[in-house]
């Protein structure tokens, strides 16, 4: 997914990170890097910023356990939780 050199650069870094800290640590790492980006960009343009990683984390696909059959069914992360997803009674009640 790596495409770009700072892009493989910043995955190298962090896979890194990962297998010498574990990842509870790298997650809060990369939180707290992540508030701190945020705080440097001015309040009016944070609100935007944050709706942007927001819609591009919620195409992740994700695996989710059917309630009727058991099996791993894939959907967006978006959908979780909502009428879409298999995993719910308010998808099969529908």
């Amino acid at each position: 997914m790596a495409n770009t050199v700072n892009q493989q650069a910043l995955k190298a870094a962090l896979d890194q990170l990962i297998r010498d800290e574990g990842t509870d640590y790298a997650a809060g790492y990369m939180h707290s890097m992540l508030v701190s980006m945020l705080n440097e960009l001015p309040k009016r343009k944070q609100k935007a910023e944050l709706d942007m990683v927001l819609r591009h984390n919620a195409d992740f696909k994700v695996t989710v356990k059917s309630l009727m059959n058991g099996k791993d069914v894939e959907i967006r992360r978006g959908d979780r939780g909502t009428c879409v997803d298999p995993s719910t009674e308010r998808f099969w009640s529908m």
